[in-house]
């Protein structure tokens, strides 16, 4: 049996082609991140249950932000 992704969320595959780019995460409703984020995805971390974005949002320069791949609905160049 294979693992299949939430219908409308954004393959992990998908995610890590952005590594080190600045880009713009549309992101479900039920994030409680807000509906979208910018900034530089600067890594990924597998975890037990998928694939988390860590981001350096472009509103704080330094910080991370962690968001699981299930919230993302689309991933663009910002």
């Amino acid at each position: 049996m294979t693992a299949q992704r939430p219908v409308g969320c954004l393959a992990p595959e998908e995610l890590k082609r952005y590594l080190g780019q600045r880009v713009r995460l549309e992101l479900e409703p039920s994030s409680p991140l807000g509906a979208a984020l910018t900034g530089t995805l600067v890594g990924t971390i597998e975890a037990l249950d998928g694939l988390v974005a860590v981001l350096e949002p472009e509103e704080r320069p330094g910080a991370r932000l962690s968001c699981h791949y299930h919230y993302i609905r689309a991933i663009a160049p910002a």
